[in-house]
Parts: structure tokens; sequence; C-alpha cells
């Protein structure tokens, strides 16, 4: 068997990009205490508190403008669906005052931006 050198240097280099390549897209750890999914390139994180439920929006690391999104939320529980709308609230961040994200609910975020584009986010609250 004849050992291959350029095959071989290949796949090393292959083997040491994999950490840069996993992280391409910006960390995956909520920045606001919430809960987070990735859609596309778009990192979704949603918090809900005392005053109602909250999403935040990035790309690589980067806060993305609510402004250029509107949006509602969709929660089962039980088989019972209830739905909010999301408006900009700052910066990156979309508000539902009012609207309590039960535990053990499926939320469903659902995003479309200026162009029409959609982007969806399904969380499972604990």
């Amino acid at each position: 068997m004849k050992f291959d050198l350029f095959r071989a240097g290949l796949a090393a280099l292959a083997l040491a990009a994999l950490p840069a390549t996993a992280f391409a897209h910006g960390s995956m750890k909520p920045q606001h205490g919430g809960i987070v999914q990735m859609s596309g390139e778009t990192l979704i994180e949603l918090v809900s508190g005392p005053k109602g439920t909250d999403v935040y929006l990035s790309e690589e690391d980067e806060p993305v403008a609510a402004t250029d999104y509107t949006a509602k939320l969709t929660q089962t529980l039980a088989g019972k669906k209830s739905e909010a709308a999301l408006k900009p609230a700052g910066g990156n961040k979309l508000s539902a005052p009012g609207f309590k994200a039960a535990k053990g609910a499926k939320v469903v975020v659902a995003l479309t931006d200026k162009g029409g584009a959609k982007i969806f986010a399904t969380f499972q609250t604990k």
C-alpha cells in the first residue's frame, strides 16, 4: 500500500478546519437568559419573563435590527393554540407584552423580513 503524502496532508488540513467551521455562525449560548434556536443564518432567542415574551435576533454574534421584521408567536399547549404579535422593541428585540410562554408548551416564532422571506423557529419551553 502506497502512502500518499498529498492526500494525508489534505485530510489533516480538513480536520484542522473543523472547529472553525463548527462555530462559523457564532455562539449558540443564550445572551438574555432564554433558549435559542438557529434558523438558517439567524439565531433566535426566546425569553419569557413576568412582563411577557421577548425574542432577540442575531447573525454571527451581531444583532439584527428587529425593525426589519414582522413577527408572531404561536403557542400550543394541551392541543390549544394561542397567538400574539411580536413588535420591535429597540435594537434586535421583539416583544409580546403580556404573552406568557407556558411551561411544556411548543412555541413557534414566525418572522417575515421586508423582502417577504420567512424564518421559523420552534421551541419547547421548560
